[in-house]
C-alpha cells in the first residue's frame, strides 16, 4: 500500500487508544500505564519503604529513607555493606538509565547516614557501637567515631 507523507489514515485492523477504552479495556490500559511508570526497590530496601512501587519522582526520596532504616538496622547487627554490595542489591531490577545513578547514590547516602546516626545516638551499648564502628571504619574506627560524635553535637 503506497502512502504519501501527509496521509494519516489508520491502517486496516489497527485500533487507537480511544477505541480501546470504548471496548471496555479502560482499566487494563490504566493499569498498564501505571505499572510501566513505576519502579520497585530491592527487597532489602523495600521492607523499609512505605509501599512496594514508586513513581520516578518519588524514587530517590524513597531510596534515601529506606537506606537510612537499612543502615540503622545493619549498625545494630554490626554489619556494614560496601558500595559494591549496595549496587549488587539492585541486580535484575528495572531502573531508568537517566535515574539509576542518582537512585543508587541516594540509597547509599541514606544508608551511610542511618548507620552513622545509629552509632552516635546512644541507643545501643558501647560494645555494640564498637563492633559496628569497626565494621564500618576498620582499624581507625575510634578516631572516626569520635569525629562523628563531635559532628552530631
Amino acid at each position: 500500500m503506497d502512502r504519501s507523507p501527509g496521509d494519516h489514515q489508520p491502517l486496516m485492523g489497527v485500533t487507537d487508544r480511544a477505541s480501546l477504552a470504548e471496548m471496555g479495556n479502560e482499566e487494563e490500559t490504566k493499569r498498564r500505564h501505571w505499572s510501566r511508570g513505576t519502579y520497585s526497590l530491592p527487597e532489602e530496601l523495600a521492607r523499609h519503604a512505605p509501599r512496594k512501587r514508586f513513581a520516578p519522582e518519588e524514587l530517590r526520596v524513597a531510596c534515601r529513607e529506606a537506606g537510612e532504616d537499612l543502615g540503622r538496622e545493619d549498625a545494630q547487627e554490626a554489619r556494614f555493606r560496601t558500595a559494591a554490595q549496595m549496587v549488587e542489591m539492585w541486580r535484575g531490577l528495572d531502573l531508568p538509565a537517566w535515574k539509576a545513578p542518582y537512585v543508587l547514590r541516594d540509597a547509599r547516602l541514606g544508608y551511610l547516614n542511618g548507620y552513622e546516626s545509629a552509632l552516635v545516638s546512644g541507643d545501643t551499648s558501647e560494645q555494640q557501637i564498637s563492633y559496628a564502628a569497626e565494621a564500618r571504619w576498620g582499624e581507625r574506627w575510634r578516631e572516626r567515631l569520635r569525629v562523628a560524635r563531635e559532628r552530631s553535637g
